[in-house]
């Protein structure tokens, strides 16, 4: 499994573990949900995905503690 920071740009991906943060949570960041990573900036930078209708920045930090699988 690999977490949503390290995987592949511009792909669906289905959350398998997240970090127990209710702000997560909030934004619709949860086990079993279907998220579009769109892209990993470089250094350390944030990952930009969709859920839903939301585009959302994560620290990176934040980012490689969400594992996700890739969507059928």
């Amino acid at each position: 499994m690999n977490n949503i920071y390290e995987v592949k740009n511009n792909k669906p991906y289905i959350i398998q573990e997240v970090p127990d943060l209710k702000l997560l949570n909030s934004l619709g960041i949860r086990k079993n949900v279907q998220v579009f990573k769109k892209h990993s900036y470089r250094l350390g930078g944030p990952v930009v995905i969709k859920v839903d209708m939301s585009e959302i920045a994560l620290g990176k930090d934040i980012a490689e503690k969400i594992v996700v699988r890739e969507a059928m």
